[in-house]
This record gives structure tokens, sequence and C-alpha cells, in this order.
């Protein structure tokens, strides 16, 4: 949920170090901010707040909080669900998750196993918990609402290693993207290797905790700026194109069982 002044997002990092996420984070939205309003300097003021989220119980009441937000604001003191800077809207489905970010399912389940009565019961308990501040009275609500139906518990969960090899994501990208020989990649201004050249680096910034200057290392023939658009159309081809959309299970599942 973004506010003015502020943010709040409930996450799961999968193995991912949530500092180096939020300094990126960060960076990214005050380049943005700062282009757009024709400023200079830091937008954010201090270092971000976070807290382990450990039981269900407190996951539940993160996220009421977080979408009951908007009821600071006198025009959704009583309609937080049609605040567009705010996932609940999508929780609900009256807006798309456009960019596919999140995973819904995981927090509207334990409310019914059915989606649209879980949709329903959801939204009753965002709204019951909208003026609660007691911990006590927060958990009593929780078992008013969340479902006691009977279900199977399937964690498909996984956590990203950030240790993989460069040399593995390669291998294995060139592998699944049929390319013969893994060394095309330091091959400079061939636009028939741009894709598996584009997808390793955009894998390895995710997989092996590699900066761009470690990249350009890595690959050679790169200068930062390449580095960095090529990582960025890497991402853009996995999450648009259709013709790599199962690619990244297929990777993930090679390098988990070698």
């Amino acid at each position: 949920c973004l506010m003015d002044t502020h943010v709040h997002i409930q996450l799961d990092p999968q193995g991912c170090d949530i500092s180096k996420y939020m300094h990126g984070l960060n960076l990214c939205y005050a380049q943005y901010y700062n282009r757009k309003y024709k400023r200079h300097g830091p937008v954010f003021q201090g270092r971000f707040l976070s807290k382990v989220i450990d039981v269900d119980e407190y996951n539940l009441i993160v996220s009421a909080y977080i979408h009951n937000n908007p009821k600071k604001l006198p025009s959704y003191s009583d309609c937080v669900h049609t605040y567009r800077f705010s996932s609940y809207g999508i929780y609900l489905g009256i807006y798309h998750d456009d960019h596919g970010m999140l995973n819904t399912n995981f927090i509207l389940f334990q409310f019914s196993n059915n989606s649209d009565v879980a949709k329903t019961v959801y939204a009753n308990f965002i709204t019951s918990c909208n003026n609660v501040t007691q911990k006590q009275k927060q958990f009593e609500i929780i078992d008013a609402y969340v479902s006691r139906e009977p279900y199977e518990y399937r964690s498909e969960r996984y956590i990203y290693y950030r240790d993989v090899t460069p040399r593995k994501v390669i291998e294995t990208v060139a592998e699944v993207l049929d390319i013969s020989t893994p060394e095309f990649i330091k091959i400079k201004y061939s636009h028939s290797v741009t894709s598996f050249k584009a997808i390793s680096i955009f894998l390895m910034r995710c997989l092996c905790d590699y900066s761009y200057k470690d990249i350009c290392k890595e690959i050679g023939n790169l200068t930062l700026s390449q580095v960095a658009n090529l990582c960025s159309r890497g991402f853009k081809l996995i999450q648009t194109d259709p013709k790599y959309h199962n690619l990244l299970p297929q990777l993930l599942e090679q390098i988990r069982v070698a």
C-alpha cells in the first residue's frame, strides 16, 4: 500500500537479501520521483523498518493493517478497497495484478478454499479489523473468520539460493534454449545470441548475487550500461514473451536438481 509519506510491503524474500532489495527499490523510486518532479536529493528518510512474520495469525494481522491504511484519507475512510495504490482491490478482484507480483491465495485460502467465498470473508475480516488495536482482540477476530475447513496443505514455496555459479546458469540457459555452445555468450555484436545473453545476465543477477560489475568481468566485452540493459531485457523476455513463459520454471528445476 503506497501512501503519501510511506509505503507498506508484505513480502516473502524466498532467500533474497531484503536489504539489497530495498536498496534497489529505494534507488529506482527516488530516480523516478526526482525525474518526474524535477528535483534532486534523497526521497526516503532513514533506513526502512522491517519485522519478521513467523506465525500465520500475525501474517493476517499485518495484511489487515496494510489494507486498512487508506482509511486515514477522508475520501477512503469507508471504502479502502477502492484505493488504487493498494493491493486490496486486487485481492477482492476489483483490479487486475498487471505486474504479476502478488500471491493472493496465500492469504485468501486461509479463509476458504472457494475463491469467491474467500474474497467475501476476507473483505469482512478487513472491515472488522478497521479500528482494532489490541492484539488479543485481533486474534479473536481471526478465530471468527479463518476457515476451519479440512484441507491438504501443499507447500510450494521455494527458496531461491543465491550461490549458483555463473557457469551453471550459462550452461543451463544454453541447454534450455538449445544453444550448442555456451561460450557464444562472450561473442560481441551477435544478434543471434542476444536473448541467450540477456536471460543469462538476468539470472546471474538473481541467482549468483552478482553485481553488474561482476557480470562484466565474468562475460567480458560488455560495459556496465550494456549489462544493465540486457538484464532488463532478460526480465521482460521471461515476463512478456510467450516463447519464454515456461523458461524460468525449467531453469530453476534444472538448477535445483543439479
